[in-house]
């Protein structure tokens, strides 16, 4: 399955690449974003740990009518995990609810702004969160929330679905939200939350809510 533009974490980074190919002398030979994080009484209140903050960087060649060109895309992504009981699969307590931001550049061509966010595949959303998830699969859309980032209302679209938790080798339902991209100073922030669902049950929607809604970002 294919999640579409609306719905989907760019989990490649490399998406805003792909907007400007076949266009020549507008973009920058470098573009860079800032990083957006979790605030710390967010983390406090939901009981949830930094896990990474890193910059993930992509180098691309574009071109048209044989005329290339190269740059890079400076992009940040940040990560945060709380455990959760799991003892429905004969585990304890699992670092498996996983919350990520990624922030990357938006690309201006001729004065308009594009999102840099294509059509991606669940194995490339997943890529983002695969120290904890493997695969994603039976994705099924179950409705989406208004949510304020960063100041801006835009929408939480819920899914359900199987995955691997990889520590343990073990399947399990699980939730998945992913948020529209907003656009944030010269950046545009998108978030995706993964966590264990049992017996249709979950508990980590409110937290997923409170720290995306305190997310900081310059």
């Amino acid at each position: 399955m294919t999640l579409t533009r609306r719905q989907l974490l760019a989990a490649g980074v490399a998406a805003g690449t792909g907007v400007v190919a076949g266009c020549t002398n507008v973009v920058e030979d470098s573009l860079s974003s800032n990083v957006a994080t979790v605030s710390g009484a967010a983390l406090a209140e939901t009981g949830y740990d930094e896990r990474a903050v890193d910059e993930l960087v992509v180098r691309r060649t574009v071109g048209r009518f044989g005329i290339e060109r190269s740059f890079e895309a400076r992009n940040w992504y940040a990560e945060y995990d709380r455990a959760v009981p799991l003892e429905a699969l004969g585990l304890m307590r699992v670092q498996a609810a996983v919350v990520a931001v990624l922030t990357t550049p938006q690309v201006s061509v001729l004065g308009k702004t594009f999102n840099p966010v294509g059509d991606y595949s669940t194995n490339e959303l997943v890529a983002l969160i695969q120290s904890q998830y493997d695969r994603l699969e039976d994705i099924r859309s179950v409705g989406e929330e208004s949510i304020s980032i960063l100041g801006t209302e835009t929408t939480l679209a819920r899914y359900e679905a199987r995955a691997r938790l990889i520590s343990e080798e073990s399947r399990l339902d699980v939730a998945l939200q992913v948020s529209e991209p907003v656009a944030h100073g010269d950046d545009f922030v998108i978030c995706v939350a993964v966590y264990p669902q049992a017996g249709g049950l979950e508990t980590e929607s409110d937290a997923v809510r409170t720290m995306l809604e305190s997310l900081e970002h310059d």
